[in-house]
Parts: structure tokens; C-alpha cells; sequence
């Protein structure tokens, strides 16, 4: 017994004792998986990929979204103009929305945008608010803070007005899946 216990000791001095490169290279050794937070599951139609049109400056200004009552469902993007100095994307993705209504009487978006020729899917989850004067998206998942939005709603179709970069925003125009 007394052999096993000093045996156990000597490997315990040996291991506090070992210099400071050998323990962070047994530390390295396990790598940390990133803990990715999926906002949400929607999945964009590939099939219905969008590319975002310039401004036609007399119609997009002329243009007044008067607001509606949102279906709930699942809607894909149909068209993406740009209005004033907005970033938006380059290329083509497919984007889907969709939108739920809790049981308080709030409304739901969630996102989910993925380029054409990537795998990788942007998504974002937000409380729409359309009380009061000015709507509001207030972002809950995968982006932060609140941006006013215009929108206009119709039995199959949506178009929301975004804020996209300093000085435009993106007019956004959904259809309703079947």
C-alpha cells in the first residue's frame, strides 16, 4: 500500500511541476466548440432568389404604405428596391419571413436569408409592433436595437420598409406561401 501511495504522490508532484507550455498545450489539445444561436428554423425557397433593384426615385417617393392586418405564415421575398444610399446585399439570396402572433397579441418576424451558391444562412428574429403612430421591428435574436418600418399589408402579401445603412432603407416585398 505504501508503495501505491507514494507512486500516486510522485505523479501528482511530477504533474504540478510541469512547466507552463506542456499544460496549456494539454489545455489546447481539447478544442472549444462555438455555441452558434439559431434564431430560428424557416427555411428561404432557393427557387425564388432576389436581387435588389435601384430606386425608381418618382414611384418609390410617391409610394405611401398604409399598414394592414399581417397574415400569419410563412412569406419568400419577391422584390427588394433600394431606396436612397441603402447598403442592402450583393447578388441574389433567397429570403423567407415568417410571421407568428403570440398568444399576448405581439407579432413575430423571423428571418432567414441565404445567398445564392452559399450555404450560409443569416437569420434574425424581431417583435413587430404595429401600434401607435410609428411601427417598430425590435430585434430579439441575431441583430440588436429597434428601427422604425413602414409596411403595408394584404391578404397574401407584405411589404415592409426597412432603414439599410445611413442615409436609405430597402422596400421589401413578400408573397405568402401556399
Amino acid at each position: 500500500m505504501r508503495p501505491l501511495l507514494l507512486s500516486a504522490a510522485f505523479a501528482a508532484l511530477l504533474l504540478a511541476c510541469s512547466p507552463p507550455a506542456e499544460r496549456e498545450a494539454q489545455t489546447q489539445q481539447t478544442p472549444q466548440t462555438p455555441q452558434v444561436q439559431a434564431c430560428n428554423n424557416v427555411a428561404p425557397n432557393m427557387g425564388r432568389l432576389v436581387r435588389i433593384e435601384e430606386q425608381m426615385a418618382v414611384a418609390a417617393a410617391a409610394s405611401d404604405l398604409r399598414g394592414g392586418a399581417i397574415a400569419p405564415g410563412v412569406y419568400d421575398l419577391t422584390r427588394a428596391v433600394r431606396i436612397g444610399e441603402a447598403t442592402g446585399w450583393r447578388g441574389e439570396r433567397a429570403v423567407a419571413l415568417e410571421v407568428t402572433e403570440g398568444v399576448d397579441g405581439g407579432t413575430t418576424f423571423d428571418w432567414a436569408s441565404t445567398p445564392s451558391g452559399s450555404g450560409e444562412t443569416d437569420r434574425w428574429t424581431a417583435t413587430f409592433n404595429d401600434s401607435g403612430a410609428h411601427p417598430t421591428i425590435s430585434y430579439t435574436c441575431g441583430r440588436m436595437g429597434d428601427v422604425a418600418a413602414e409596411f403595408t399589408a394584404q391578404r397574401d402579401a407584405l411589404t415592409l420598409r426597412i432603414p439599410d445603412g445611413a442615409n436609405g432603407s430597402l422596400q421589401l416585398e413578400f408573397a405568402r406561401r401556399s
